[in-house]
């Protein structure tokens, strides 16, 4: 990058080389000579399923309301 910023290209980046980003490293990294966003690239990725357990939790609960609502239904359709 040095190179890169001493030949007069000081917006040069390298993108995913960070071990520590949100995403913990990717497989590869690519040279930018611009923001992320200009090559449809997130400022700051995140891996989706980091999230994963959350979400799974949120839609159980949403089950479990739904089957509440729906016993409560019928057993009160019967009196």
């Amino acid at each position: 990058m040095g190179q890169l910023h001493e030949a007069g290209v000081p917006e040069a980046r390298l993108y995913g080389e960070d071990p520590h980003d949100g995403v913990g490293g990717n497989a590869a990294f690519f040279l930018l000579l611009d923001e992320p966003e200009v090559y449809g690239l997130p400022p700051d990725p995140v891996v989706p399923t980091r999230d994963l357990p959350t979400m799974w939790r949120y839609a159980g609960a949403a089950a479990l309301a739904l089957l509440g609502a729906a016993v409560s239904v019928f057993a009160g359709g019967r009196g």
